[in-house]
């Protein structure tokens, strides 16, 4: 028996029959082979930083961070294998060395390659999809053991549904990412009126390489964040500005501390804790810029809507955020990309805007997070698969135009239900329906 398991954030626990590590992929299809021998479902798991119940099970939780490395770094046809427990960070890292990067990552580079694939990870960028849109082979372990490879010629319609899968197909074991030269991103911070945004929305998705603004609901005005590629050095002491916004996160959180005192007091905290240094522009390589250590847990909740119809969509949460009565420290983020292909991206068949809302980890700002939830779902959004929300199959079939098209690779490769667990179960229904 194991001992059980947590994710990140803290917000889900379970009590897996057997936690296996396995190290390479026989491993992986040794305990698939047992787990059926038991009739046990199977779950993999990376950093487990979805929020959600997605990685929960009673049966056999594969933890694959020993299942880890990057295999090779082919220049002549920019791609980079990497085994699935590989962290984004290690993947990073190593495309450095060689001189290589990828061309989008998120903020968080704890999670692994096949975690971010499965949750419908991003950036931001509009002429950039999802994470799993750089995908351009896999290798996929089934139920009944077999080692399945795909890519957009062999076997193409599995391999758009196992680049967004929720772990729902089987167990992704390695992975070949499109990459790019090396490239040196400076990031432009900036301040403008909310209603300015919204109204010139589409001109400022554009204007930049990679746009995102970061806006507090008790305040008319928003940051801005503008990168764009460039030639130019590194700037002195860059390696030291994302700390700039992992000292925002801790002050985020200290200030999420003080809402037990009273409502009012996590706005009067964040306006009088000591500010940081001032945001200044600066240039580093893309990998660095792109991200930031994230010493603080905390509960997310975000929803890809169609790109246009972002600005109708935060001024719907301008009202319910101020009467909810209680602030998050966290601003209010949003980001924008490109479409996808694949049935169960978020970003599927359109160019798509994010919306993100951080809250501290207690029951009260759960609520909020419910209220925001409601009334994105009114502006045809989709839930992000790794992060809070309540959707159900009912609610997400006619927001995904491919939806059968997953269903069937579903009861193909897993019939049984081997990789289902009571979250998948909500989400997808039965693998036969």
């Amino acid at each position: 028996m194991s001992t059980g398991w947590r994710n990140w954030s803290r917000s889900v626990r379970c009590a897996p029959h057997r936690i296996a590590r396995p190290r390479d992929e026989a491993e992986v299809v040794d305990e698939l082979a047992l787990a059926r021998s038991h009739s046990r479902t199977v779950r993999a798991v990376g950093s487990g930083h979805s929020f959600n119940a997605l990685a929960s099970t009673d049966g056999t939780l594969l933890d694959m961070s020993d299942c880890a490395g990057v295999e090779r770094i082919d220049r002549d046809a920019s791609t980079v294998t990497a085994w699935a427990g590989t962290s984004l960070a290690a993947l990073n890292a190593a495309l450095h060395r060689e001189d290589m990067a990828l061309p989008n990552v998120g903020t968080i580079t704890g999670q692994t390659v096949a975690g971010a694939l499965a949750t419908g990870n991003h950036g931001t960028g509009l002429a950039h999809g999802p994470f799993a849109s750089l995908v351009v082979a896999l290798r996929l372990a089934t139920a009944d053991g077999r080692i399945l490879d795909c890519d957009e010629h062999n076997d193409p319609e599995l391999f758009r549904c196992a680049r967004t899968s929720l772990g729902a197909l089987g167990v992704v074991t390695k992975v070949t990412l499109r990459c790019v030269p090396a490239f040196r991103l400076r990031s432009e911070p900036g301040s403008r009126s909310l209603d300015d945004l919204l109204d010139g929305f589409d001109g400022w998705v554009g204007s930049a390489d990679h746009v995102s603004a970061n806006w507090l609901p008790w305040r008319d005005t928003v940051s801005t964040t503008k990168l764009h590629r460039t030639d130019a050095s590194p700037t002195k002491g860059a390696r030291l500005r994302p700390l700039v916004t992992t000292v925002d996160e801790v002050r985020c959180g200290i200030a999420g501390l003080s809402a037990r005192f009273g409502p009012g007091m996590v706005r009067r905290v964040s306006e009088t804790l000591p500010p940081h240094r001032p945001s200044v522009s600066y240039v580093d390589s893309s990998f660095r810029v792109f991200s930031f250590p994230q010493p603080v847990k905390f509960f997310a909740l975000e929803h890809a809507l169609p790109l246009a119809g972002v600005p109708d969509a935060v001024r719907a949460l301008r009202g319910p955020l101020r009467r909810f009565g209680l602030f998050s420290p966290y601003s209010l983020l949003i980001r924008v990309g490109a479409a996808d292909d694949a049935p169960l991206s978020p970003a599927y068949g359109r160019a798509t805007g994010y919306v993100n809302l951080t809250v501290p980890r207690t029951a009260r700002y759960v609520e909020l997070l419910r209220t925001v939830e409601h009334v994105l779902r009114e502006h045809d959004a989709r839930p992000h698969w790794g992060k809070a929300h309540t959707a159900t199959a009912e609610i997400l079939r006619p927001r995904y135009p491919e939806w059968d098209t997953f269903a069937r690779m579903r009861g193909k490769l897993d019939p049984d239900g081997r990789f289902t667990n009571d979250h998948i179960a909500r989400l997808l229904g039965s693998p036969d329906e």
